[in-house]
């Protein structure tokens, strides 16, 4: 009887050390090759011209104030009125139509209007539709002849004219020296020439109301209807 009770009393004994053991610690795995942790990806490069906005901004022009005092110009292609508070300076053979402001006495801010002909984008028009190829188009171009840009080109319907707009930087020639402007520009497609609306001011001195006399000159942009000869 004694040496069953030993028994049992050996065999409690042997279950409570076994349930008390501490378990082995979780195996770890070396290797000589970590898996390597992803880089954060590089930010983009920036291009000579960033990348196009292609979301159309519209402009109400029905506040614009112009005149009509200019006869038809580039050999009668276009019409281009004079905004309000602004006329137009002595005529130069480099452009279609100037203007300065009535009180900037020929300086800055000014407007300047020139054309050439340049099949960008293999369009020959800019209309509401294919404005934004056409602002692709004009971003390609300003990349190619090296023109950095400080406000990338977008494309616009002002009234009812689309266009592009972008800003840059030019030197202009002052007597012997030359100054730095800002140059903002609005640039148009018909029957294949491209007319430049430029509104130069000084350095950080692009106001609203200067922006508002360059888009009205847009605004008021018209094309007449070229005559067919007569057939006998």
């Amino acid at each position: 009887m004694r040496a069953c009770s030993a028994l049992m009393i050996l065999l409690v004994v042997l279950s409570l050390a076994a349930c008390n053991k501490p378990e082995p610690a979780a195996k770890r795995t070396t290797s000589s090759n970590p898996v390597p942790v992803p880089d954060a990806p590089a930010a983009p490069k920036s291009p000579a011209v960033a990348s196009t906005t292609l979301d159309i901004k519209k402009v109400d022009a029905s506040g614009f104030k112009l005149s009509y005092d200019l006869p038809p110009l580039d050999g009668g292609k276009i019409e281009i009125a004079t905004p309000d508070g602004w006329k137009p300076m002595s005529r130069d053979s480099k452009f279609v139509v100037r203007f300065s402001e009535l009180k900037g006495g020929g300086g800055l801010p000014r407007i300047e209007v020139f054309v050439e002909e340049n099949d960008l984008g293999g369009l020959t028009d800019v209309t509401q539709a294919n404005v934004a190829a056409f602002t692709t188009a004009v971003a390609k171009d300003l990349e190619a002849h090296g023109t950095a840009v400080i406000e990338t080109p977008v494309p616009m319907v002002i009234g009812s004219v689309p266009c592009v707009r972008y800003v840059s930087h030019l030197k202009l020639k002052i007597g012997e020296g030359t100054l730095l402007v800002e140059r903002q520009t609005l640039a148009l497609l018909h029957a294949g020439r491209v007319y430049k609306i430029n509104l130069l001011v000084e350095l950080d001195k692009l106001n609203e109301s200067h922006r508002d006399a360059a888009y009205a000159v847009c605004a008021g942009v018209r094309f007449p209807a070229v005559e067919s000869p007569a057939t006998e």
